[in-house]
């Protein structure tokens, strides 16, 4: 097995191309959702890498496909067998449809498209990053991602950062 390296932007687009185009290849359309760091760096220019994408496969009925065109991007690129973690499934809240979502893509290419990716809207993100500090394992990465997302939410203090993970809806607009 391949040791984790960091992703950043454009290896985690190769990736999606490389899915994307095995997904048109068999005439299928797979639609992921991703969360956490990768989420964070296709949103904002701070966030630089990521050790995994965090997702979640949504498309109905091509799961396995998807799987598969995931398994084709770990062995073309020599990424970790893990690079597309699906965990984070767990962790989303019932109900998380298109509105916590925004579109990032369609791969290979916006008129040629295999694989759609939606990342979570921010103050999603923050409301995870926030459930994810109440653990005792929480690392300072996401001390620090929920510190940037409760600033690009508008949160001035750590009341106001509160109010993004008490609601069972964190729909507060983020830039």
């Amino acid at each position: 097995m391949n040791e984790a390296k960091p992703l950043d932007r454009a290896g985690i687009e190769e990736a999606f191309r490389i899915m994307g185009e095995y997904l048109l290849d068999r005439k299928a359309l797979g639609e992921i959702a991703i969360y956490g760091g990768s989420a964070i760096l296709f949103q904002f220019d701070w966030r630089k890498s990521s050790q995994d994408v965090d997702a979640r496969i949504v498309s109905d009925g091509s799961h396995g496909l998807v799987i598969q065109a995931v398994r084709e991007a770990a062995k073309r690129l020599g990424l970790s067998a893990s690079w597309l973690d699906e965990s984070v499934a767990m962790y989303a809240r019932p109900g998380e449809g298109q509105v916590d979502r925004v579109l990032i893509g369609l791969y290979p290419s916006p008129e040629r498209f295999g694989l759609r990716v939606m990342a979570a809207k921010p103050a999603y993100i923050l409301a995870m990053k926030l459930k994810a500090l109440e653990r005792t394992t929480a690392d300072d990465r996401d001390y620090r991602d929920a510190v940037k997302l409760g600033i690009a939410c508008g949160a001035t203090t750590a009341d106001g950062c509160a109010t993004f993970s008490g609601s069972s809806s964190p729909t507060r607009r983020c830039r």
